[in-house]
């Protein structure tokens, strides 16, 4: 669980930097995807970057000791 929340954060942020259109997607190079980005319907925007808000924070998070998973049962 926490792997794959770990590994959601990568593409959490690649869609709050392409929104921003800062770091890499800043660039002139690739700003069209920044362009591509905006003609997207505003609901779906949205609704991608309260996902990927909420991914980042569960992340940040467990990654500043906050909040941890809980240990697995023992085996029997």
């Amino acid at each position: 669980m926490i792997t794959a929340l770990l590994i959601a954060m990568v593409p959490a942020m690649v869609l709050l930097m392409l929104h921003l259109a800062i770091g890499p997607f800043g660039h002139v190079r690739f700003l069209h995807w920044h362009l591509r980005w905006k003609k997207m319907p505003v609901w779906l925007q949205q609704s991608l970057l309260v996902l990927a808000t909420g991914i980042l924070l569960a992340g940040a998070s467990h990654l500043l000791g906050i909040w941890q998973q809980p240990t697995p049962l023992p085996a029997r």
